[in-house]
């Protein structure tokens, strides 16, 4: 292969990588915060899983020996699991764990499931974040009583 010829399974790769590290970028894991109005930050952070693959050869034609062609191919999966909040309020902070969440999702968790858990975990966290803001609530209400 001349010097300046790329394998071309080199290009795929670098290409699905380029892919993969748009998706997966730091805002992905520790998500953007978000600022109640009572001063209250909210900082989502999430677990990604990412895998990768990528195959290829050159091979010569039947009736052009001089002709080089390429197959191949790549791809990748990622997964995003919601794991914690971290939640800073008055110089404090506190990380809220994400409703069911565990240390690792079962090899078979896919996107459609890690969804599922999102939305059927959305009350319990709904109710964290009430009790939360109900307690710093009472706090600021006791501060301004003395």
């Amino acid at each position: 292969m001349e010097n300046n010829k790329k394998p071309k399974i080199s290009d795929m790769i670098a290409t699905t990588l380029e892919k993969v590290r748009e998706m997966a970028s730091a805002n992905t894991i520790i998500g953007e915060a978000m600022t109640t109005p009572e001063g209250v930050t909210i900082i989502p952070v999430s677990k990604l899983t990412c895998g990768f693959g990528a195959g290829g050869s050159d091979y010569n034609t039947r009736h052009n020996s001089n002709q080089v062609l390429f197959g191949g191919g790549g791809g990748a999966g990622i997964d995003l699991t919601p794991i914690s909040f971290i939640i800073i309020a008055n110089g404090n902070v506190e990380i809220l764990p994400a409703a069911g969440t565990v240390a690792t999702p079962a090899p078979e968790t896919n996107i459609i499931s890690t969804i599922d858990k999102v939305v059927d975990g959305l009350p319990g966290i709904v109710e964290k974040l009430q009790a939360f803001f109900a307690k710093q609530k009472e706090k600021k209400a006791e501060q301004t009583e003395e």
